[in-house]
């Protein structure tokens, strides 16, 4: 299993996991380490595997998977990794992430529900304002400790990943009257007009009940959709 990503620092890391069964035909999983790579190249990607391979002793005959998200350096029919390894070994079936393929048909349906996109892209909004601001955040702590101490944090919205974002939309809830003050207290501090109109619409689109309604339905239905995909990559299954 492979899969690589963009890391704080704007680095490209390639993640690289072995699947194993033992005598006992029960599944283990190593985690070889992140790989530093100047480019996702097929080609790059699949020499990595084979080197790593190769440390641990390890031939490419005996895999029988690969398991990869579906980009085309990935799981292109012509160039990919799957297909290079797969010209080594044939046996070396290739699968579309289940965990990958889960969060791209979560994406494509929220997004034809009009009320749900909106109620998360102003989530996403109000994420940015809050967390990427220090002065907020230290406000958003001080009218939390006053009004709702006993509730757990407000939790920043991944842009990227759909099936982690069941407990940020239940974080919202949670803290709905600690983020309306905050909004309507930072609002008259902000002498930007960009963060000043972007903290404006936020704030009306929370006094909507579209948005209340759109965020309690995605936490409803998202809440289901973690707990699928925590089972599609349990290590057991």
């Amino acid at each position: 299993m492979a899969d690589e990503t963009t890391d704080v620092s704007n680095r490209e890391q390639f993640v690289l996991v072995l699947r194993h069964v033992d005598d006992d035909l029960i599944a283990h999983e190593l985690f070889f380490g992140l790989y530093k790579v100047d480019s996702i190249d097929s080609d790059i990607l699949t020499k990595i595997i084979e080197d790593c391979l190769l440390r641990m002793n390890l031939s490419v005959n005996n895999c029988r998977g690969q398991c990869y998200d579906g980009a085309s350096n990935m799981s292109g029919a012509k160039n990919g990794v799957a297909k290079k390894i797969s010209d080594k070994e044939q046996t070396a079936v290739y699968t579309h992430c289940y965990g990958h393929a889960l969060n791209l048909a979560v994406g494509d349906t929220v997004k034809r529900s009009k009320i749900m996109r909106d109620a998360l892209d102003t989530t996403y909004e109000m994420s940015k304002l809050v967390k990427f601001s220090p002065k907020r955040d230290s406000l958003f702590e001080r009218l939390k400790q006053e009004l709702a101490p006993e509730t757990p944090g407000f939790r920043t919205l991944c842009p990227t990943r759909w099936t982690v974002r069941a407990n940020n939309l239940q974080s919202v809830v949670d803290n709905y009257e600690v983020l309306q003050d905050l909004l309507g207290e930072s609002y008259s501090s902000v002498k930007e007009t960009d963060t000043g109109a972007r903290n404006k619409g936020v704030d009306a689109q929370m006094k909507s009940f579209d948005f209340l309604f759109g965020v309690m339905l995605g936490q409803s239905v998202l809440a289901h959709t973690d707990n699928l995909s925590k089972a599609l990559q349990h290590q057991d299954l």
